[in-house]
């Protein structure tokens, strides 16, 4: 009996040893929680020396794991009722020390002293070195991220109690989130001294997409510039407009060809290579950043190291980090006027297209010598770049494998991926064929029934292109934004709407306002040999074929004022199709609505 109560009472004492351990280690774990917040916030602000921050934090993560690295607790993580949550407990402490040690330490001591100032430009130059020191830091840090994230998925806590439950999902939910971004930085940020001139000088090619005259990746590229950068220098060079390029090319200087682009002839025949201001009709930014380079070196030689590409609604948003703008006119642009001044006002102001041009450049120098003599602030500028990837307005691509393959993840290097792992996503595309500037009238929503029943999903696309211009309106419009071509009404236009299907997916049928369309040979009528399709009155056939692996169907639409037209495509997918489902479309003045219902055949 001595002896049973002897065991009793050291089995006490020891539950209550390890029972005191554990408590402690928690309330070093909910220290550690406020620490890291205090050290997150100072992180990117100017004059913080983080070193303090992180020892508090890093000690109080290496106490927790000092309280359950014991023989005792060893021991009670047999015991059935007890064992689970204190293994649980002390796998936490170890994946949130390692991180701390293996990931945040290495990032501290790069941020320490550092700041998001430390990135804006000074007398037309970014700093470099802050880039430099932070690149090999974000690589260590997503590799502790990716090892935490692994570690915490493996902990059982089948048998956890909810009070510890509760806090081990939230940190997996945490790091799920986080290790895309952190991949993503291990990506980036090492490139960005490179990319900025770090290892020699390098030449972009800027675009100017003019959305009044839509084309597939934005409008019409009618404005084009030269940036030089060197070791962080950065001057704008020769500017130059669609006027300064042969139109048409004899022989274009680049055609898309091989691999996702079988089709080219038929559905982009030359009309894309052979004029500088129709190589955004494709929404494979790779093919237009290829044939804008080897239209600018056809003009001017030089190098050409990437090609950037943004609209006049992404200049509204750099406004908003600006501020206003003053245009060599005497006008004043900023964020609430500068997509209607640059889009339509213009055309009423100036009647030649000459004068348009000057405009348009001398809104890009203005904006340009705003951003690197420094002005705002650069977390505005950081904010305003999330609408403008997000809404595709702004695209690059680069001449270097590891850049661009670093861009071909990001919706900046392509509007359509590559297969439909991550999202499968449908494609709505608009090519003005007026040679207007009514497309800064022209609206669009997108509707997309999704029927998953069956083991081979469908997707049913309808598109619906509005004419938002009164029909009382269009005595007043400028001449310049009129289409003058025959069989489009005073106020109207007329487009090529494109419709792409999933990777690897088959198009089953595509109608206007309800009619089947009759699909012709190319959408050039002198190589069509239907005279049954679709458009063929206008000279414009229906046609489909394969691009980029996926089918696409594209038609003719006429719209008159205060008008619409629907084309409704419906697509036959595959099994291995992401359920989730997105829609890229036409970067357009107006945003636009897209609306995803689920619809079942068999419930019919």
């Amino acid at each position: 009996m001595i002896a049973a109560g002897v065991a009793l009472v050291a089995v006490l004492i020891l539950t209550a040893y390890v029972g005191n351990r554990a408590l402690t280690a928690k309330k070093a774990l909910e220290e550690a929680q406020g620490q890291l917040t205090t050290l997150r916030s100072a992180l990117g602000q100017p004059d913080q020396d983080l070193t303090a921050s992180y020892t508090e934090l890093q000690a109080s993560t290496a106490r927790a794991v000092e309280q359950t690295d014991d023989p005792v607790w060893s021991v009670y993580e047999h015991v059935w009722w007890v064992g689970p949550n204190l293994t649980a407990f002390r796998q936490t402490a170890e994946i949130v020390d390692n991180l701390v040690q293996d990931g945040l330490g290495p990032l501290t001591a790069a941020a320490s002293g550092l700041s998001v100032d430390s990135l804006k430009p000074h007398d037309g130059r970014i700093d470099l070195r802050p880039l430099q020191k932070l690149a090999p830091a974000t690589v260590e840090f997503d590799d502790a991220v990716q090892q935490a994230n692994t570690r915490v998925e493996d902990i059982d806590t089948s048998r956890v109690v909810t009070e510890l439950r509760g806090p081990i999902e939230e940190l997996r939910g945490q790091l799920r989130e986080v290790s895309p971004l952190t991949r993503q930085l291990r990506m980036v940020v090492p490139m960005l001294s490179p990319m900025l001139g770090g290892d020699g000088t390098r030449h972009y090619l800027l675009m100017f997409q003019n959305n009044a005259e839509e084309r597939a990746s934005g409008g019409n590229p009618a404005s084009l510039a030269m940036l030089v950068i060197k070791n962080g220098k950065i001057t704008l060079g020769r500017q130059a407009s669609s006027a300064d390029f042969p139109h048409p090319y004899r022989k274009p200087p680049y055609t898309p060809a091989g691999d996702g682009n079988q089709d080219w002839d038929t559905i982009f025949t030359d009309y894309a290579s052979s004029y500088l201001t129709n190589i955004t009709m494709t929404p494979d930014f790779p093919s237009t950043a290829k044939m804008a380079r080897a239209m600018w070196r056809d003009a001017y030689r030089g190098p050409v190291e990437g090609v950037i590409s943004f609209d006049p609604v992404a200049l509204s948003y750099l406004l908003e980090a600006t501020g206003p703008v003053k245009l060599t006119d005497g006008t004043t642009i900023d964020a609430s006027n500068a997509v209607s001044f640059l889009l339509h006002d213009v055309y009423a102001k100036y009647a030649d297209a000459a004068t348009q041009d000057a405009v348009f450049a001398s809104a890009a120098r203005s904006i340009f010598a705003a951003i690197m003599t420094g002005k705002g602030d650069p977390r505005n500028y950081l904010d305003q770049l999330k609408p403008m990837i997000k809404e595709q307005r702004l695209k690059m691509w680069s001449a270097r494998t590891d850049e661009q393959n670093m861009l071909m993840s990001s919706p900046m290097g392509t509007m359509l991926p590559a297969d439909n792992d991550r999202a499968t996503v449908l494609g709505v595309y608009n090519n003005d064929d007026a040679t207007s500037k009514m497309s800064y009238f022209m609206d669009e929503k997108v509707a997309v029934t999704i029927d998953n029943c069956q083991p081979t999903p469908t997707y049913t696309v309808a598109a619906t292109v509005i004419n938002t211009l009164p029909s009382s309106q269009v005595s007043s419009l400028p001449e310049y934004v009129r289409a003058h071509q025959q069989r489009i009404p005073a106020g109207g236009d007329r487009q090529w709407v494109q419709i792409y299907g999933p990777v690897g997916a088959r198009l089953k049928t595509v109608s206007i306002d309800g009619k089947p369309v009759v699909w012709g040979t190319s959408v050039d009528y002198r190589a069509n040999t239907n005279e049954a399709a679709t458009g063929v009155s206008s000279r414009r056939p229906a046609v489909k074929g394969t691009m980029y692996h996926r089918p696409v169907g594209v038609v003719s639409i006429t719209l008159g004022p205060d008008s619409k037209k629907t084309v409704r495509a419906v697509f036959t997918g595959s099994p291995e199709d992401s359920t989730t489902v997105q829609v890229s479309h036409t970067p357009k003045v107006r945003d636009v609505p897209v609306t995803m219902a689920a619809n079942c055949q068999n419930d019919r």
